[in-house]
C-alpha cells in the first residue's frame, strides 16, 4: 500500500498538480496498495464521526474494548477482515452503523494472514447491536460481493464520507471517482453524491450526484449544531490539504447548501474558502463546552503519527493549535497512520474518543498481518489542562535560519540557560505551500541548533523554536525565515531486474543520499508502449501485471526536493506468467429451482474461470463446452430433474489454462411451484380459445387444463404441450360446446396449484345478408355474405305450406350461393344458412321466405 510514496511526492514538490502526481503512483497494481496513495494525494474522502449524540455513561465502551472488538470481528466473522475510514452514526432504533471505504471481505488464515484472494470492494458497513458487531452489509451477494453504494455512472466508483439520519432515511455523502487509465491508481475525483437508505432495513433508495465542483470532497465530517448541519470537506492542492465548510438548515442534506467564504455564506460552492491546512482526508469536529474542537492526523508534515486538535469559538474558525493528543505507536514499526475520526456518540464524559487507520507501504505486510488494516481507538482527556505560564521555561530570544549545503535549513538560537533538563522543539511552516499553522519537526534536542531536511527547492519556510521543561512548553521564539535551495539528486546506480512467476519483475537499486522517493518507468519492447510504473520508497519495487513472454526495459529516477535525477541505466527482463493453480474450495449446491450453484475461492485479479459439466445419469461420456466466468461462482442452468451432474473448474490467465480442480457432484432437483396463477381470462374463437393470466413465475412454464361441460366431463384433462409465458391458444374445440379451463405453473418436478377456472363456449359465426329468389321450374337461388375465408355453409329449408320441419342439405356449400331444386310450385318455403366445421353447425341466420313458381 503506497501511502508513504504519496507522502514523499508531496514532500519533494507539493506544488505539483494532482494529475502529475497521480501519473507517478500507478506502479502498484493490487487493490490494497492504492488505498493510501489516494489518501496522500487527497483523492480519498474522510469518514469521520456522525453528528454528536449524548455521551454514554462511564460504563460505555472504552477505546481498548472497541479496538479489540474490531480485531475479534475481523478474525472470526468470516465476512469482514479489514477496512479504512471508520465513520459511525447512531440509528433511530439504537443500533450503531459503522461505515467503511475500501474493504477486504472473507475469512483470514489461521496464522492471522489475509488471503491474497480476499474479495475487495470500495465501501461497506457493519451493524452494531448493543456491544456486539453483528453483521457486515454490502451490495451483491456473499458469493459475488459488490459495493454498498454503487457507482453513479459507468467507469466510476465511490468512497464513503460521513452520514446522518433525517427522519426515516440514512443519508451518506459519497465521493465519486473515475478511472483515467488501466492502473487501479489512475483515477480522479468527479464530485460528491448523496446516497440514501430507508430505515430500519437499510434498503438502498438511490444515489444522487450533487451539483458541486470537484475541487473539494465534501463530507469529511457532519456536525449538527443549532439549526444547521455543518458539512466539512477537504481540498487537496499539491501536497497540502485544506479544510472547507458548508451548511444546510436542519438535518436533511437534500436542502440548500451554503458555503463559508471567510466573511459570510454563499450558495456558490466555488466561493468556498480554506479554513486551515494540515487536515487529513478524514477528520472530526465536535462541540464541547461552547468551543469547537477539530481532530485530525497532523498532515502539515508527511509520515506524522501525531493526532492533533485545533479549536475555535465557531464552526467556521479561526482555529488555534495544534494541541498534540496522541502519537500512534504503529509508526515506530514503519506503518502509516491516517483517517482520524471522532465518535462522540460513544465517548465518555470529559474525553474525546478517536479512531485512526493503519496501513503499510508494502502490501505484503498488510496481507501477512490482517490485524494491521483495522481501526484503532484512543481516548484522551478534553479540554486539556493548561500549565501556569509562570511555570513554563523561558523562550529562546531569537532564531536564525540559513540554507545548508545539502538542501537543508541550518537553524541556531541562543540557549535560554544552562539546564540539563531543558530541551528544544523546532516548528516549521511551509509558506509557499499555504500552510496555516506551524508543525513540530524532528525530535527535541538539547543543543541550540538543528538541521531541517527534506525541504522543497524554491519554497519559503518559517521556523520557530520552543523550550521544553518538566512543567510544559514555552511560547515559541520569534520567526526565522529562509528560502530553500535544493539541488537535484544523482541518478540511481546498480539497477537489477529479476522476473517472477506471475507476470511480475522485482527491481532493486543502490541508495541515493538524501532521497527516499524513486519513480520507475517501463518500456514494453514488443508493443513499444512506454508508461510510468509508479513511485516507490526505499530501493526496491515490484512491477506487476506484465504480459507473458513480453520483454521489458526498466529505468529508475530519483525524486528529491530539488527535482528529478537523470534516469538510471536501463535493465531488461522477460515477464513470465505461470498458468494458475486449480481453483480451490469448489462446492456445488443444488437449488430448489433445479439449478446448481457452484462456488470456489478466487485466485485473484487477472484470472478467469471455465466451468465443465457432464450428466452422469444420462451417461454423458465427456464434458460439454465450458461456461466462462470472471468471478468465483457459476449458476448451472437447464438441468434435468433428478439427474446427477459432475462439475470441474480450471483457471486461465495470461500464461494459459491451469489444471482442473477435483470434481464435485450435485443432483438437480426441482420443487414444484407453489404460486397460483391469477386473473385467468379467456376469449372464444372458432374451434379454439385464447387464454391469458398473471403469474409470479415470469417467463416460466405453465400447464393448461380443460373439461367439456356440454358432454358432462367431470375431470380436467391436461393439454399435451405446456406453454411458456402467460398466454396460450387451445385449438381443436367443438363449436357450441361449453368448456372450463384452469392453469397451473409447472417445472420438471410437476405442476403447482391450479388457478380459479373460467368457462367459455367456442362458436362458429352466423351468416348474414341472406337473399332468396324464385327462378322458376321449382328452383330458388340463395345468396348471402361470406363469413370469412375457409368456411363452409350448411343450407337449411322447410316447406311452410305443407307444415314441414327444418331439413339440412346433406353436403356443405363452399361458396356463398346455392340453388335449391325440386321444390313444389305454388308452395311457400323458408330458407336459412349456418356455418359448419364438418362436425358441428353454428347458429343459423334468420330465415327468409319465398313462393316457388
Amino acid at each position: 500500500m503506497t501511502g508513504r510514496r504519496g507522502f514523499l511526492v508531496a514532500l519533494v514538490d507539493p506544488g505539483r498538480q494532482v494529475a502529475d502526481v497521480r501519473q507517478e503512483v500507478t506502479g502498484v497494481r493490487r487493490p490494497a496498495r492504492w488505498l493510501l496513495v489516494a489518501w496522500v494525494l487527497g483523492l480519498l474522502t474522510a469518514v469521520p464521526a456522525a453528528p454528536p449524540h449524548r455521551a454514554l455513561p462511564d460504563r460505555g465502551p472504552t477505546a481498548a474494548r472497541l479496538t479489540a472488538a474490531f480485531a475479534d470481528y475481523g478474525d472470526t466473522s468470516g465476512r469482514w477482515n479489514g477496512a479504512d475510514r471508520t465513520a459511525s452514526v447512531r440509528l433511530p432504533d439504537g443500533r450503531l452503523l459503522w461505515l467503511f471505504s475500501d474493504t477486504f471481505l472473507g475469512p483470514v488464515h489461521p496464522d492471522g494472514s489475509r488471503p491474497r484472494t480476499a474479495p475487495f470492494i470500495h465501501n461497506s458497513a457493519i451493524v452494531q447491536r448493543g456491544d456486539q458487531l453483528a453483521e457486515t452489509v454490502h451490495g451483491g451477494t456473499t458469493e459475488d460481493p459488490r459495493d454498498l453504494v454503487p457507482p453513479t455512472a459507468p467507469g466510476e466508483f465511490s468512497w464513503v464520507g460521513d452520514a446522518t439520519v433525517s427522519g426515516a432515511t440514512l443519508q451518506v455523502l459519497v465521493h465519486r471517482y473515475r478511472r483515467t487509465g488501466v492502473s487501479p491508481l489512475d483515477h480522479t475525483l468527479v464530485g460528491t453524491a448523496l446516497a440514501s437508505f430507508a430505515l430500519p432495513a437499510l434498503t438502498p433508495t438511490g444515489v444522487r450526484p450533487l451539483p458541486l465542483d470537484s475541487r473539494v470532497s465534501w463530507g469529511s465530517e457532519l456536525l449538527r449544531d443549532g439549526d444547521h448541519t455543518y458539512v466539512y470537506g477537504t481540498e487537496a492542492a499539491g501536497g497540502a490539504k485544506f479544510a472547507h465548510l458548508a451548511r444546510v438548515v436542519g438535518d436533511d442534506l437534500t436542502g440548500r447548501w451554503e458555503f463559508w467564504t471567510g466573511d459570510g455564506w454563499s450558495t456558490d460552492d466555488r466561493a468556498s474558502t480554506r479554513l486551515l491546512s494540515g487536515v487529513g482526508t478524514a477528520y472530526g469536529v465536535q462541540r464541547i463546552g461552547g468551543r469547537y474542537v477539530l481532530v485530525t492526523q497532523e498532515n502539515n508534515l508527511v509520515f506524522s503519527g501525531d493526532l492533533v486538535a485545533y479549536s475555535a469559538d465557531a464552526p467556521t474558525g479561526p482555529f488555534t493549535g495544534p494541541d498534540y493528543l496522541h502519537r500512534a505507536p504503529e509508526t515506530a514499526a514503519g506503518h502509516l497512520v491516517y483517517d482520524v475520526d471522532l465518535h462522540p456518540e460513544l465517548a465518555r464524559p470529559g474525553r474525546l474518543l478517536l479512531s485512526y487507520n493503519v496501513n503499510d507501504v508494502d502490501d505484503a505486510v498488510t496481507y501477512a498481518d490482517a490485524g494491521l488494516y483495522r481501526p484503532r481507538f484512543v481516548e484522551v482527556a478534553w479540554p486539556r489542562q493548561r500549565p501556569d505560564r509562570a511555570d513554563l521555561p523561558p523562550t529562546p530570544s531569537t532564531l536564525t535560519a540559513r540554507p545548508g549545503g545539502a538542501g537543508t535549513a541550518e537553524l541556531d538560537w541562543p540557549p535560554v540557560r544552562a539546564d540539563d533538563e531543558l530541551r528544544y522543539q523546532v516548528h516549521r511552516r511551509d509558506v509557499t505551500a499555504g500552510q496555516t499553522h506551524f508543525v513540530r519537526i524532528g525530535e527535541p534536542t538539547t543543543a541550540p541548533r538543528f538541521s531541517a531536511d527534506f525541504l522543497i527547492n524554491g519554497h519559503d519556510y518559517e521556523f520557530r523554536v520552543s523550550t521544553l521543561g518538566r512543567r510544559g512548553e514555552s511560547p515559541p521564539s520569534p520567526v526565522g525565515r529562509m528560502t530553500a535551495t535544493v539541488p537535484p539528486p544523482p541518478p540511481p546506480q546498480g539497477l537489477r531486474a529479476v522476473p517472477g512467476q506471475a507476470g511480475d519483475v522485482a527491481l532493486s537499486w543502490e541508495p541515493v543520499p538524501f532521497v527516499q522517493l524513486f519513480r520507475v518507468t517501463q518500456h514494453d519492447l514488443g508493443t513499444g508502449e512506454r508508461s510510468t510504473v509508479g513511485t516507490f520508497t526505499g530501493t526496491t519495487a515490484t512491477v506487476a501485471s506484465l504480459r507473458h513472454a513480453h520483454a521489458y526495459e526498466f529505468t529508475v529516477v530519483a525524486v528529491g526536493g530539488g527535482g528529478d535525477s537523470p534516469p538510471s541505466a536501463p535493465v531488461r527482463a522477460t515477464a513470465l506468467v505461470t498458468p494458475p493453480a486449480p481453483p480451490p474450495g469448489l462446492v456445488a449446491v443444488g437449488q430448489p429451482d433445479g439449478t446448481v450453484r457452484l462456488s470456489w475461492r478466487t485466485l485473484g485479479p487477472g484470472v478467469s474461470y471455465r466451468v465443465y459439466r457432464r450428466d452422469l445419469t444420462a451417461g454423458t461420456p465427456q464434458d460439454g463446452p465450458p461456461a466462462v466466468e470472471a468471478t468465483a461462482g457459476h449458476l448451472a442452468r437447464h438441468l434435468a430433474h433428478g439427474h446427477e451432474y459432475e462439475f470441474t473448474v480450471d483457471a486461465v490467465n495470461d500464461g494459459g489454462a491451469g489444471a482442473r480442480s477435483a470434481p464435485v457432484r450435485a443432483r438437480a432437483r426441482f420443487t414444484a411451484p407453489t404460486e397460483v396463477p391469477t386473473d385467468l381470462r379467456v376469449e372464444a374463437g372458432v374451434g379454439s380459445v385464447e387464454l391469458t393470466w398473471r403469474s409470479a413465475v415470469l417467463g416460466g412454464w405453465h400447464r393448461v387444463y380443460r373439461r367439456d361441460v356440454s358432454v358432462g366431463e367431470r375431470d380436467f384433462t391436461a393439454e399435451e404441450i405446456p406453454t411458456r409465458g402467460t398466454r396460450a391458444v387451445v385449438p381443436g374445440l367443438r363449436n357450441g360446446h361449453e368448456y372450463e379451463f384452469t392453469v397451473a405453473a409447472m417445472n420438471q418436478a410437476g405442476a403447482g396449484p391450479p388457478s380459479a377456472p373460467v368457462r367459455v363456449t367456442p362458436q362458429l359465426p352466423t351468416p348474414t345478408g341472406l337473399d332468396v329468389t324464385a327462378t322458376g321450374s321449382g328452383e330458388a337461388l340463395l345468396t348471402w355474405r361470406s363469413a370469412g375465408p375457409g368456411f363452409a355453409y350448411r343450407v337449411q329449408w322447410r316447406d311452410a305450406t305443407a307444415g314441414g320441419q327444418w331439413r339440412a342439405a346433406p353436403y356443405p356449400v363452399r361458396e356463398s350461393r346455392h340453388t335449391a331444386v325440386l321444390l313444389t310450385r305454388g308452395h311457400d318455403y323458408q330458407f336459412r344458412v349456418a356455418v359448419t366445421d364438418g362436425r358441428d353447425d353454428g347458429p343459423p341466420g334468420p330465415p327468409v321466405g319465398v313462393r316457388i313458381r
